[in-house]
């Protein structure tokens, strides 16, 4: 019997034991396709499904960038992508360290693919640790689901040439959504994948990032002229896709730096920095007050002549 077929069987027979995603992969350029989660917190409902993973068809083979939430989740992603090609995976590309982007790597590790990320992602991820995810989606869902470690990282920035694809894979500035955020550049495709340096549709979090770095890394994106932005979360990927990221956060930047001119305390800070504009946005009842409180923080050593 073909082993392959023998493969897909079994990636069939656990499927139907799993938690099912209802994955529905959705072309965003030639060649490139994507899985987009919901717009909430991660909820043992959704399975953790609340991040977007994409994967770029070569001749060689697949390359993923992000995972997603757990084994379940990479393994009904791969039976959709053989939906359109019997190819492999050669690369799963990790944008950064939060684990809603790479808990999918256990799987693809099995099928033989090479593991790529950032210098945080081997500082902070280590077989045994106990994640997030798990604790918030419980041992079912999370079932088969392991903790892997890298098999290359990237310091600065790396180029992979598959196939007949480049992948230029960059981190921008030192921190911005975290302190290891790498985007992927597909310069004959003109499609930029941004991992958390871009949202739409819903609030970023700063928890682990810089607002000024942030802003940084966005002006970076938008000088490459991309075509399609796929971001970490949210459902817009054209060439504006970062804008109302970029507005949200240059507003929250100018409202608190007037703040601190006028000696506005920090346990007033999110009081005067409400930004009524964003509430429409998923999260902003969960998020924004906390991104106030850390970019407050970040201000007030501030200097403009350090940019």
């Amino acid at each position: 019997m073909d082993m392959k077929y023998i493969l897909f069987s079994l990636l069939l027979s656990l499927s139907l034991h799993a938690f099912e995603y209802h994955l529905v992969p959705k072309k965003v350029a030639e060649g490139v396709y994507c899985f987009f989660g919901a717009l909430e917190e991660i909820r043992k409902s959704n399975g953790g499904n609340m991040v977007n993973t994409c994967f770029v068809q070569t001749k060689e083979g697949f390359v993923i960038i992000d995972s997603g939430p757990t084994y379940a989740y990479a393994s009904q992603a791969y039976m959709q992508m053989r939906n359109i090609a019997d190819l492999p995976v050669k690369y799963v590309i990790n944008t950064h360290d939060h684990d809603d982007h790479w808990l999918g790597n256990s799987f693809y590790k099995e099928q033989g693919a090479l593991l790529i990320g950032s210098q945080t992602y081997a500082q902070n991820v280590f077989p045994g640790m106990k994640t997030r995810m798990e604790k918030t989606v419980g041992s079912e869902i999370f079932s088969g689901t392991k903790v892997v470690k890298l098999d290359k990282i990237v310091k600065h920035s790396d180029t992979l040439y598959v196939g007949d694809t480049v992948f230029e894979i960059k981190q921008l500035v030192p921190q911005a959504h975290t302190k290891g955020d790498l985007v992927v550049w597909l310069p004959q495709r003109h499609v930029l994948f941004t991992g958390d340096l871009v949202f739409n549709d819903r609030v970023t979090s700063l928890r682990d990032g810089s607002v000024v770095g942030s802003l940084r890394a966005l002006a970076l994106i938008e000088a490459l002229k991309p075509e399609v932005v796929v971001g970490g979360h949210g459902f817009r990927t054209d060439a504006n896709a970062t804008k109302v990221l970029k507005d949200y956060l240059s507003e929250m930047k100018a409202q608190i730096l007037e703040a601190l001119e006028n000696d506005v305390p920090i346990e007033e800070i999110t009081k005067r920095v409400q930004m009524p504009k964003y509430k429409g946005l998923k999260l902003y009842d969960v998020l924004h007050r906390r991104n106030v409180f850390d970019a407050y923080r970040e201000l007030e050593m501030y200097d403009e002549d350090d940019e």
